[in-house]
């Protein structure tokens, strides 16, 4: 009888033991999720393997692509026929150049993030505008000395070693026909260190003393631009600020499609698994199962680009399963877990910091701006960069893209950037 007990005793345990099991694992993950939503939980959330090879699928897409589709998503000014929707921003650059001709002093800062289509902007302003001779420049590396601004003039205005600011004043108020300057990353002209503020404070003086006969443009980051107005108070010497407004998912949408031609090319958008499982997606048509796709598709690219045009074109790429010249399948675009830039430590976020303010930066001249020498400073961006918190498409060691709003955002809660 007793072992009869007993036997009974230990296939009860057999039975229950699991689901006390279950129960207990059931009531340890809540506990977890309580600790995580009052913010005291201590879990370390690994590096996105995803963020890592985000550039690498691009690279793949672009790579699979059929040569007359590839040559469409270069990254570059858009050209006239891809140019959509920059109407507001452009009419200001057109009632400034208007103020200009008539004598008036005026300069105008434009204020945009990466990407998000500046260059194409003021080339389809310059269309508009009567013809006025125009310089245009890109800065693609920090001009903070002396030698580098007179440099970087003797090139821009092509003249004989002008080594003063009194003969660039001289010079641009004697020239014979009025001037647009336009100068893109203009932010470039700083670096964050004692005597970094040279160059930017020389070009107020030549900028002051030249709109007369000179029409300045200046293209600058949010970022770059709300550190310069509290350091060096720029906005005293811009009269017009023109910022760039995000723009909204339709208008993602046609930037996109105007690089595609209908003509000859068959779009299909595929659904995901989930999709496919979805009761209202189940009892569409054809014809509206791909525009439920496609509103959806372009509503999710538009929320994890930010409305910028070179991220969303990213996303586009990324989602492109291209079969032939004639046929576009495109995947259901997804994202990765951002999570993880919580736990950045509080050195790479420095580094991060300053990335930010200088829209990127040499390894030479970000061990100038962190007091750090050569070798240590590459220690700390290469795992950076090793582990895709960091791109380096040239010399300059820039925030990935895919991140830079999440870093950006993550910055400005702890205070890092303002």
């Amino acid at each position: 009888m007793n072992s009869d007990k007993s036997t009974e005793s230990k296939n009860n345990k057999k039975f229950t033991e699991p689901k006390d099991k279950k129960l207990l694992s059931f009531i340890k993950d809540k506990i977890n999720d309580l600790k995580k939503l009052v913010g005291i939980a201590n879990e370390k959330v690994p590096f996105s393997f995803e963020l890592s090879e985000f550039m690498q699928e691009i690279n793949s897409s672009l790579e699979n692509l059929p040569k007359e589709h590839k040559k469409l998503y270069e990254f570059k000014p858009a050209r006239e026929a891809f140019f959509v929707n920059r109407e507001t921003e452009i009419k200001k650059l057109e009632d400034s150049f208007e103020n200009w001709t008539k004598k008036r002093f005026v300069t105008c800062a434009v204020i945009g993030e990466k990407g998000s289509g500046v260059s194409s902007m003021l080339n389809a302003f310059l269309r508009k505008i009567s013809k006025t001779d125009t310089i245009q420049a890109n800065l693609n590396e920090k001009i903070h000395t002396r030698s580098k601004y007179f440099e970087f003039f003797n090139t821009l205005l092509k003249t004989d070693d002008i080594k003063s600011n009194k003969e660039l004043i001289d010079f641009l108020n004697n020239v014979d026909n009025n001037k647009i300057i336009i100068l893109e990353n203009l932010h470039h002209m700083f670096l964050k260190k004692v005597g970094g503020f040279e160059s930017m404070e020389m070009l107020f003086e030549l900028i002051s003393y030249t709109t007369k006969n000179i029409l300045w443009i200046g293209v600058f980051t949010p970022q770059t631009w709300n550190y310069l107005d509290k350091t060096v108070a720029i906005s005293n010497y811009f009269t017009n600020e023109i910022n760039m407004l995000e723009l909204d998912y339709k208008t993602i949408k046609e930037i996109i499609f105007k690089r595609i031609d209908y003509k000859s090319t068959e779009i299909k958008f595929i659904p995901s698994e989930d999709t496919l499982e979805n009761k209202t997606f189940k009892g569409l048509d054809d014809e509206k199962k791909q525009n439920f796709l496609e509103e959806k598709f372009f509503k999710l690219l538009h929320k994890l680009s930010n409305g910028n045009v070179s991220l969303a074109e990213l996303y586009w790429i990324r989602s492109i399963n291209a079969i032939d010249e004639k046929t576009l399948n495109i995947k259901e675009i997804d994202d990765f877990d951002h999570s993880f830039v919580k736990n950045i430590s509080e050195d790479a976020m420095f580094t991060l910091q300053a990335l930010i303010l200088h829209d990127g930066l040499t390894l030479n001249d970000f061990a100038l701006t962190m007091h750090e020498s050569i070798p240590e400073s590459r220690k700390i961006l290469m795992p950076m960069l090793e582990k895709g918190l960091l791109i380096q498409p040239q010399k300059k060691y820039n925030i990935n893209p895919a991140i830079y709003k999440s870093v950006h955002d993550y910055l400005t809660s702890k205070n890092f950037i303002h």
